[in-house]
């Protein structure tokens, strides 16, 4: 059960949360009730299999950069008709050639080749060693669509440019308001596999509809754990006794009132939950994170142990390290870094930004590898849309299609799946200003993701709606 409640938090936001916490007990969803809804039967009718033919572990983890992640300037062509166009087009965003370290890139076809800043040094090394692959040009599409189509209008997905719809449409595959997100989807497939099926969808980030289904329920923890009321175990809410002692009173088994045990439900299901976590987490040891250097603009150098993204990384790693103490054979996971809507300043933060993320992953790879898991444990990221490859004069603009990475020892590593379009303006690509039109949707990519956690192409209907409209999507696995 999700529990976003912190014991340093204001009364207001409290307030708030205990709402939350009750309108989601006992407030129908915007989705059909899963009863009635006919994804949700049929998510339903599939569990059962799953319990009993699910083997081994896998966990999948969403590294989700929110903002729009520019990530023309994260892959780029070095051959040199192919840096000279990039170069032509960006302008004062480009990289300079000595910037980039090549990387291995044969099914781009002849004469092309690519490389990666010195920044994501880390990740380009987990390409090398074929643990990590590209998708180019990546992003939500309703159905395969052609530039004139575009133009014309036709096959157009709703909202495009804008950050809460395409967010929504990255993890749901439907605009802002959606109920459920692909992630939670495929919890409700594989949730029966589960001993504790509430550990199936789990957020170290935050609340996210990637993650939220028609019949699981995100958890949610913190960098350090589980997040618990400490009033509920003999300390104080908000300095005062008396407060916390009406706290027990309102989520008491024994009260009268019929919210109010809904409310006691609701917590005793929560605290249940956490002590269960808890004791399962006292008994891994997962590496540390290493206090590597990392220098931030405007912010004096700081390290990697010091990082969000990095510490929620090690949060993960040290539930996936629990899974058999949990009895998990399924988990889908959430991480989140922002800061990626560069709009201005992107030269002077963009390469802080790569550094952090490619750290980040590689101490997470390394530590999984230590632990013999790096098999078991896919990791992809995901942002809100690419950008526009024209600069707007100290950044840029948002786009559509953007490449994106799957890293993992189960990944079919050092090749850039999909067609890698020309990094130039004018093509047949560009619906403006270098906007991308995605070649491939992320559907497909989804789909590929799903087929390596174990759900069948019928499954992946329930999961994924707009699935028919499209081909098979890249060989990652």
């Amino acid at each position: 059960m999700t529990h976003p409640m912190r014991t340093n938090t204001s009364r207001r936001s409290f307030l708030g949360a205990v709402s939350g916490l009750a309108a989601s007990a006992i407030v129908p969803s915007r989705a059909l009730p899963l009863a009635t809804s006919l994804a949700g039967m049929a998510a339903m009718a599939t569990q059962s299999s799953h319990a009993a033919t699910t083997g081994g572990y896998k966990a999948l983890v969403c590294l989700y950069l929110s903002g729009g992640s520019d990530t023309h300037n994260w892959v780029v062509p070095v051959d040199a008709s192919g840096y000279a166009e990039y170069a032509k087009a960006r302008g004062e965003l480009a990289w300079g050639a000595q910037q980039l370290q090549s990387i291995t890139a044969a099914n781009q076809g002849s004469g092309r080749s690519f490389g990666m800043p010195l920044e994501l040094a880390p990740l380009r090394d987990l390409y090398e060693a074929g643990q990590a692959a590209i998708v180019a040009n990546v992003g939500p599409l309703v159905r395969p669509i052609t530039r004139a189509e575009y133009t014309a209008g036709i096959g157009i997905p709703a909202k495009l440019f804008s950050h809460n719809d395409q967010a929504s449409t990255w993890q749901s595959l439907a605009t802002e308001g959606a109920p459920s997100g692909w992630g939670g989807r495929m919890g409700d497939v594989l949730m029966s596999a589960n001993a504790n099926p509430v550990f199936t969808a789990v957020s170290a980030s935050g609340n996210a509809v990637f993650l939220a289904g028609n019949q699981v329920s995100q958890y949610q923890v913190g960098q350090e754990g589980p997040v618990v009321v400490n009033a509920m175990n003999g300390s104080t809410l908000f300095g005062s006794s008396s407060a916390s002692m009406a706290l027990k009173r309102a989520y008491s088994a024994s009260a009268t009132d019929r919210i109010q045990q809904e409310y006691a439900r609701v917590m005793q299901r929560s605290q249940a939950a956490n002590s269960i976590l808890q004791t399962a987490l006292a008994g891994v040891n997962v590496p540390a994170i290493p206090s590597t250097a990392i220098a931030q603009v405007n912010a004096g150098p700081t390290t990697l142990d010091k990082l969000s993204l990095a510490r929620q990384l090690r949060m993960v790693m040290q539930m996936i390290a629990a899974n058999q103490a949990l009895g998990m054979r399924r988990q889908v996971f959430m991480v989140q870094m922002g800061g990626f809507d560069t709009h201005n300043g992107q030269m002077r933060d963009q390469p802080t930004q790569m550094a952090q993320v490619a750290q980040s992953i590689g101490y997470f790879m390394s530590a999984l590898t230590a632990l013999g898991l790096q098999n078991n444990v896919t990791l992809f990221t995901a942002s809100d849309f690419g950008r526009t490859l024209l600069s707007n004069g100290d950044g840029s603009d948002h786009g559509w299609g953007s490449h994106h990475f799957v890293v993992g020892g189960a990944v079919k590593g050092r090749q850039i799946a999909g067609q890698f379009p020309n990094t130039a303006l004018g093509t047949a690509n560009d619906i403006g200003s270098g906007r991308l039109l995605p070649s491939l949707g992320v559907t497909q990519m989804a789909s590929s993701l799903a087929s390596w956690m174990g759900l069948s192409s019928s499954e992946q209907q329930i999961v994924l709606p707009n699935l028919a409209n499209f081909e098979a999507g890249p060989t990652l696995f």
